[in-house]
């Protein structure tokens, strides 16, 4: 499924904010359900793709001299 075919679920979505820390009532987040649903389409298309794992810098130094 592409993010542009993504279609997030109250369920998907209560599982989003639980994972977030955020506490949601189910009353509030079936009346903003178009909101929330969207916004998260949204941020999921400005999300890049595939970033993966990054390896640390350990040989950086930062020092200025």
């Amino acid at each position: 499924m592409s993010d542009s075919d993504f279609a997030a679920t109250e369920a998907g979505l209560a599982a989003v904010f639980a994972h977030a820390g955020v506490d949601i009532p189910p009353e509030r987040l079936a009346e903003n359900y178009e909101l929330f649903a969207s916004t998260l389409a949204l941020i999921r298309q400005a999300s890049p793709p595939g970033l993966g794992e990054t390896v640390p810098a350990v040989a950086f130094k930062a020092s200025w001299h």
